[in-house]
């Protein structure tokens, strides 16, 4: 079978997804509307009000200490951010791959701890026989290329399916994927871990305790974006 997926990439690359003007990949404008992550949580990422003071952390992290260390998400995960994560993720979009992990890295440039191995979070079965793809591993794959850092899609892997995120709250999160995760072969000291969109931090967290338990020192989750406080959406 032919792949047309390149050739989909390139026609489609040439317009702003957002807008659909020629010309460029994200036009100026849509760039400018981008909702930043300018004032996080410094270790989860969530979206602080501007008069916290820099270095507090929010309620959650100072309650329960995630495993990991750092999450980099410097977009917020609102309109139309969800819109570039939605085309990406459900409708195989594949060619905004590279746009995201383009805005990742530099992100990632500017703040990581020197990772030097990216993990893809692993997909369910059941999920990856329905999109076809793990869009994780794609975001991995690209940073990868963009960077220079090695990725790996083998090395973190699900022991167990695990029910869907969707309709749980926080702590529910948390015990469907106790557990869930696991890690093999040799790993480096720090490694950062790759999502699309880091909603509670509940997967986040128990892949983290799976690598930290298989002898990692450090973890840095880097993700597009991080959900406030206040928004639903059906991920991790």
């Amino acid at each position: 079978m032919v792949n047309i997926w390149p050739i989909i990439d390139h026609i489609a690359g040439s317009r702003c997804p957002l807008c659909n003007q020629p010309g460029q990949r994200l036009c100026a404008p849509c760039t400018g509307a981008l909702p930043h992550n300018h004032h996080p949580c410094p270790r989860c990422a969530l979206p602080l009000p501007a008069d916290v003071p820099a270095g507090v952390y929010c309620a959650e992290c100072q309650a329960r200490t995630p495993a990991f260390d750092r999450v980099i998400a410097p977009l917020v995960y609102e309109t139309p951010v969800d819109e570039l994560v939605a085309g990406f993720k459900y409708h195989q979009r594949l060619y905004l791959g590279p746009l995201l992990a383009g805005i990742v890295s530099a992100a990632a440039r500017r703040q990581t701890a020197g990772a030097e191995l990216l993990l893809p979070v692993p997909m369910s079965a059941a999920r990856f026989r329905e999109r076809g793809f793990n869009q994780a591993a794609e975001l991995a794959r690209c940073l990868a290329r963009g960077i220079g850092i090695p990725w790996a899609a083998d090395r973190l892997f699900r022991t167990r399916e695990g029910g869907h995120q969707q309709t749980l709250g926080r702590r529910s999160r948390r015990r469907n994927v106790r557990g869930v995760f696991a890690a093999r072969g040799k790993l480096p000291a720090r490694v950062a871990l790759v999502d699309d969109v880091v909603t509670t931090g509940a997967t986040a967290d128990a892949a983290s305790r799976a690598l930290k338990a298989a002898g990692v020192d450090w973890v840095e989750v880097w993700t597009v974006a991080r959900t406030p406080r206040d928004h639903r959406y059906n991920g991790r």
